[in-house]
């Protein structure tokens, strides 16, 4: 070779040699894988279309944490024969990322970058309602673009793809259900509510034998630091075929620091001040879970921080004739009962004062006469306005005291709807510091004992541990809910003219 030969032929050699960007990950990727992740990424930005309001008709272009973090390491760390070196990949995403979104947008770019005659491409959703909307979101995709369209034919509850018989469907979390899936790929949603890890194995089951099988898991934070979710993420570290990238804050970030709330949340859809107002209405167990993406750790998941309740322990100031209310959770053996007597003063101030009854010994369960005694007691000696009951064990003491007492009682029916509603109020008031219970030792044990449970309207309160009480952080919450109405009529009042 001459030497002007050489010369022409050194800068392309070292250009051959020149390393591939590095991704996230226990392995690189190879040329090979990173064009099919690039073939990925470019599927995405030419044939989908953004199914949700806020961002309907647009084009799904991978943001560069997707693109870096999820869609790089995933597709191009390949072998010499094309095959992934992950079979699994673990997802970690803060609330508001685009999950559902993204789960459906990958298994149609899957399906139709990666064809196999028949293969089945499932995304496992937490129940039926979410799956329903999952796949809404793939049949809105497919009807977006004119050549998905003509590629795929949409049914009731699946997406045919017409020229290989591939199947593209949605089911919910049971692992009887996932007895019968052999799939090519498998999106799992939401894997933080699964119980056990029995549908996981049941689907992994069925891809033995699949080529170039693929199983994701997206998911966010679980409430505790166990369950299938924490025992996958210790168990992944470890598997050479699984790939873990989680979006979060560390254990050792300050959780209160908007520099902090930024890291966690990559996704450009999410402001600060979204985060600012999430941080500003949500305890702060729950906004570590859905925005920090962090597993509470032991003890952090009460309702109401016990800095907020103690900064409340002034005495409380009770005036003769100021209007209270009164709130009542009852039981007749395994929990306590508790009365609530909440009035609030001139200076929008809530003042509590409560009464606790436990299980009598010899009787076996919790005499309600001295409840109904003390109830009379506090409307003979203070204007009461309302009382509020849920009437599950006091259905027939709310009866006698309307009856024969002729007291304002009335049902406060535990559910979803009300108490999310009244325990996030409460909380707003702690959060404000309107409120005084004097240090109250019995109280302030069952409201430290109270936990967070979400619900469709909300979150509203459950117990931290099985074996502790809250039955007076439960009339606390409904006391301070009729009180607060109350104090905001009084100050506020509605003129209705025709």
């Amino acid at each position: 070779m001459s030497p002007a030969a050489a010369q022409r032929r050194t800068p392309r050699r070292a250009a051959a040699a020149s390393p591939l960007p590095r991704v996230p990950g226990r392995y690189r990727t190879t040329k090979r894988g990173e064009e099919a992740a690039r073939l990925v990424a470019t599927f995405l930005g030419a044939f989908i279309r953004h199914p949700d309001r806020a961002f309907v008709g647009k084009p799904f272009t991978p943001e560069d944490w997707q693109r870096d973090h999820i869609i790089r390491p995933i597709f191009g760390c390949v072998d010499r024969y094309g095959t992934r070196k992950y079979g699994e990949a673990i997802l970690g995403l803060p609330r508001n990322s685009g999950k559902s979104t993204l789960s459906a947008a990958l298994v149609l770019a899957l399906a139709i970058t990666e064809p196999v005659i028949e293969g089945e491409y499932v995304i496992v959703a937490r129940n039926r309602t979410q799956a329903k909307i999952v796949f809404n979101k793939i049949r809105r995709m497919v009807y977006g673009d004119a050549m998905l369209r003509a590629a795929c034919e949409v049914r009731t509850n699946e997406v045919i793809v017409r020229e290989t018989g591939q199947r593209i469907y949605t089911v919910a979390y049971d692992a009887g259900s996932a007895q019968g899936i052999h799939a090519q790929v498998v999106i799992i949603d939401e894997y933080h509510v699964h119980k056990d890890d029995s549908m996981r194995y049941a689907l992994l089951s069925g891809m033995i034998g699949q080529p170039n099988a693929l199983l994701i898991t997206i998911s966010t934070a679980g409430e505790e630091r166990r369950g299938p979710l924490w025992e996958l993420l210790k168990s992944a570290r470890k598997d050479p075929r699984a790939y873990i990238y989680w979006v979060g804050a560390d254990d050792e970030a300050d959780g209160t620091d908007p520099a902090v709330w930024r890291a966690a949340n990559p996704q450009s859809w999410v402001s600060d001040a979204d985060l600012q107002a999430a941080y500003a209405t949500m305890p702060f167990p729950q906004f570590e879970r859905y925005h920090l993406n962090r597993f509470p750790s032991k003890g952090t998941n009460r309702a109401y921080p016990a800095t907020l309740w103690h900064a409340c322990s002034a005495r409380p100031v009770i005036v003769p004739d100021l209007p209270a209310v009164i709130g009542l959770d009852a039981s007749w053996t395994r929990d306590t009962s508790a009365v609530v007597f909440d009035q609030v003063g001139a200076d929008g101030v809530h003042n509590w004062l409560a009464w606790i009854w436990r299980k009598d010994e010899a009787l076996g369960y919790i005499d309600h006469d001295p409840i109904e005694a003390k109830i009379v007691e506090l409307c003979e000696d203070f204007p009461v306005a309302r009382i509020a009951c849920d009437p599950n064990y006091f259905t027939r003491s709310m009866l006698r005291l309307q009856n024969e007492w002729g007291l304002p009682v009335e049902e406060f029916r535990q559910t979803n709807v009300q108490m999310s509603a009244a325990s996030m109020m409460l909380l707003d008031v702690l959060r404000e510091g309107r409120g005084r219970h004097g240090g109250d030792p019995e109280l302030t044990e069952q409201v430290l004992a109270a936990g967070v449970k979400e619900t469709p309207y909300g979150w509203r309160l459950t117990k931290v541990q099985d074996d502790l009480k809250i039955d007076a952080a439960v009339a606390l919450a409904m006391a301070s809910y009729l009180a607060e109405g109350e104090a905001v009529a009084r100050t506020d009042p509605r003129v209705i003219t025709a």
